[in-house]
């Protein structure tokens, strides 16, 4: 599922901006032979907010790329819950795991190209994978790759300890966060941005803790920045289309007649609205702009008008939710029944019916999983058995006194005798997100909690430059994002709680270390009413060295698991709140034979066109 991360823009101007672009468009004919006015495809790619001056480079922060149209992984995840390994073809047209799971070889489409004619080579993909540690991700347990010949590349894990999710160092997750981007780029553009001898010093940062590791990871660090900070003068494609021109609002798009499967797109140009507010985008399909659209929060009635303007609503199951999250280091929320007794005061129905009536089911209970997942983790009995936290203050009361808080006057007042306030901040254009902060604000408030809501800056920075640095002791978390199990249960116990590495090898890092994105800052064991002591960031990284493959295997994931859910139940992280449902909205005025199942509809809409479909009428 796509999340929205969203800035304000003025609906009116995007609406206006959006005649004025297309209009010029169509008195010039494209490279591929269309005219504009005729296949002219409109959308929104998430996450993507255009800015005229940032370069057209997929590792740069807020770089002008547009995922599965020009920026390119060697394949894309199906978000398959039963199998977190399966992949859709990007650039890589097959790719076979060696018996052991140690490596990954992987022969590139025949005849794939870059937008100026020159091949997608095994070299591109080495000096692409060598980049991705400059990123500071983990990358799914890779130590190196090599090129066998010119169209077939070999990934190797790292020693020791495997890696059951290691395919997904194909490519990117589909449209979630669960994954890296391993965006492939020219080794003739990028290659000259390494040093020869990059590889020795990834090998180096994979190595044991000590001066050269530390020494390494500098390396990388200070290389990644020079590396995201570079600007290609043009847009170098190896996706259906290129980018012609972009303003603040709009880019043009056109197709790429170099693309390896440019005989199945049918469509000439896209036109890319800016990824803007909620609001921006329901205005725009309520106008019939768009053709499709990525995941948008709105009303009830607002869903209405948007279906009533021509656009078919299509909903399927998402492993994504939304909860208010705690930073434990933080008094009073490093108290278990602080937490605990804010889980019965958060009515999540109420919450839910606000913040997310169209695309959103109140949440079971506070479990760290979807609750239609619920049966993949656990029996109908221990299901039962979760305490569900169902709103009472009376509950809560109880829970904050033995905490040794005290109520006076209609406030509660912390243990050091201080009054007990809230700030929440909300990630800006998290239209939901604020709508849902009213309802929790009226709650707290009457509880005896004066609550403040604050607007926080766009996702990225809310979370890079204030929650991992320990700004919000509370704050809203997106969580539950599968659909490995591993991905699940890690937005709580994984890097974000400073866990980072694998096995015996597990590093936990404070919050403010580059090393991790620490907030919540959890204890390294919980001891568990009917579960016995818990180390939950070890657990959920063994989630990723079970062979799933085996009945052996999937057994023990289930039995971890579960261990989780019930640790999570109780200690309460966070206060899970709704599930999201996926959505998209289809137009039918201008374009017809849209994807059907949910597989391709869960990507972004160039996976679709590279498949053949979305044909102007």
């Amino acid at each position: 599922m796509t999340i929205r991360r969203l800035r304000f823009v003025s609906a009116s101007l995007a609406a206006a901006t959006s005649v004025t672009l297309i209009a010029a468009c169509s008195s010039s004919p494209s490279s591929s032979g269309n005219s504009y006015s005729n296949v002219t495809f409109t959308t929104i790619s998430p996450n993507t907010i255009i800015t005229p001056g940032s370069p057209m480079n997929p590792f740069n922060a807020t770089g002008n790329v547009f995922p599965s149209f020009d920026a390119m992984t060697l394949a894309w995840n199906a978000g398959n819950a039963a199998n977190p390994d399966q992949e859709l073809p990007g650039l890589a047209q097959s790719w076979t795991l060696s018996a052991n799971g140690e490596s990954l070889t992987v022969h590139l489409q025949p005849g794939a190209k870059w937008s100026n004619g020159k091949p997608v080579t095994a070299t591109d993909v080495v000096d692409s994978a060598a980049i991705w540690f400059t990123t500071g991700a983990s990358v799914w347990n890779l130590a190196s790759v090599t090129a066998d010949n010119s169209t077939t590349v070999t990934f190797t894990q790292a020693a020791g300890v495997p890696n059951n999710m290691f395919e997904n160092v194909l490519g990117q997750g589909s449209g979630s966060t669960m994954s890296v981007n391993n965006w492939i780029v020219p080794s003739w553009e990028y290659g000259k941005l390494l040093p020869a001898d990059i590889w020795t010093t990834i090998k180096a940062s994979l190595g044991p803790a000590g001066a050269a590791k530390t020494a390494a990871v500098t390396k990388l660090t200070d290389l990644g920045k020079t590396i995201a900070a570079y600007a290609p003068t043009t847009d170098i494609s190896a996706g259906p289309f290129y980018i012609k021109r972009l303003n603040n609002s709009q880019a043009l798009l056109v197709k790429n007649p170099d693309f390896f499967a440019a005989s199945k797109i049918h469509v000439g140009n896209v036109i890319m609205e800016h990824d803007g507010t909620n609001q921006q985008i329901a205005s725009l399909l309520e106008s019939a702009t768009l053709d499709t659209s990525p995941f948008v929060a709105m009303s009830s009635s607002v869903n209405a008008q948007i279906v009533a303007a021509g656009n078919k609503k299509v909903t399927w199951p998402a492993l994504v939710a939304s909860a208010i999250a705690f930073d434990e280091n933080d008094p009073p929320y490093n108290n278990v029944q602080v937490r605990q007794a804010l889980a019965y005061v958060l009515d999540r129905t109420a919450i839910q019916e606000v913040g997310e009536p169209v695309v959103g089911t109140p949440s079971q209970t506070t479990s760290g999983a979807v609750t239609a997942s619920l049966p993949d983790y656990l029996t109908s009995s221990q299901q039962a058995s979760l305490n569900q936290y169902a709103t009472s203050t009376a509950e809560a009361t109880s829970l904050l006194r033995s905490a040794g808080l005290t109520k006076k006057g209609g406030q509660w007042y912390l243990a050091n005798g201080k009054p007990w306030t809230i700030t929440l901040p909300v990630a800006q254009g998290f239209s939901d997100w604020t709508d849902a902060s009213s309802v929790i604000k009226s709650e707290l408030d009457s509880f005896g909690i004066p609550t403040t809501v604050t607007s926080g800056p766009q996702w990225p920075v809310y979370q890079a430059s204030d929650l991992f640095l320990g700004k919000y002791p509370v704050a809203w978390w997106l969580m539950a994002i599968g659909p490995s199990a591993n991905s699940t249960f890690a937005r709580i116990y994984g890097e974000y709680d400073g866990y980072v590495g694998q096995g015996s090898s597990l590093t936990r890092y404070p919050t403010g270390n580059t090393a991790a994105d620490n907030f919540f800052n959890t204890p390294n064991t919980v001891s568990v009413p009917g579960v016995g002591t818990v180390d939950p960031g070890q657990l959920t990284s063994q989630l990723l060295q079970l062979n799933l493959n085996t009945s052996a295997g999937l057994a023990q994931q289930k039995q971890i698991s579960a261990e989780l859910i019930k640790t999570i139940n109780y200690e309460v992280p966070v206060v899970q709140l709704w599930d999201y449902i996926n959505l998209a909205y289809l137009n039918n005025k201008r374009f017809v034979d849209y994807p059907t199942s949910t597989t391709l509809l869960n990507q972004n809409p160039g996976v679709w066109m590279a498949e053949g479909y979305v044909q102007a009428k």
